[in-house]
């Protein structure tokens, strides 16, 4: 039996249909996944718990995905930033790398998410040492 940990997941998409996608599909690749409609949803339920990632939407009642993300990572500065939008880069502040680790337009190509949740999840490889 494997003891490695799942690598937990905040979604926070105010679109009910997307968000369940975007649920399913993660916990269908071995995460722990826990869905927010709102960002203040989401800040609630990160003082309670720690996530290896956040992924959000921009466009969200109240608070932008944004905003979220920045006081998120002010409760939890490892957490790793993924932010989705229909806007463009320009429209939403870009990722500046500081704050997001990815940014993906929607609409987003499963594939492509899996992609980034790998590479923001797996840990780097120790080369050995002499």
């Amino acid at each position: 039996m494997s003891t490695e940990r799942k690598r937990s997941i905040l979604v926070v998409e105010d679109d009910s249909l997307f968000l369940w996608t975007l649920e399913h599909f993660l916990k269908q690749e071995g995460y722990d996944v826990c869905p927010a409609t709102t960002a203040e949803l989401a800040l609630e339920m990160a003082q309670r718990r720690s996530f290896d990632v956040v992924i959000s939407d921009y466009h969200l009642p109240g608070l932008n995905g944004r905003e979220m993300i920045e006081q998120l990572k002010s409760l939890s500065p490892c957490t790793k930033a993924v932010l989705i939008s229909a806007y463009q880069k320009d429209e939403t502040g870009g990722n500046d790398g500081r704050l997001l680790s990815a940014y993906l337009n929607k609409p987003i190509e499963l594939g492509s998410l899996k992609k980034v949740l790998q590479d923001l999840t797996t840990p780097p490889i120790e080369a050995p040492r002499p």
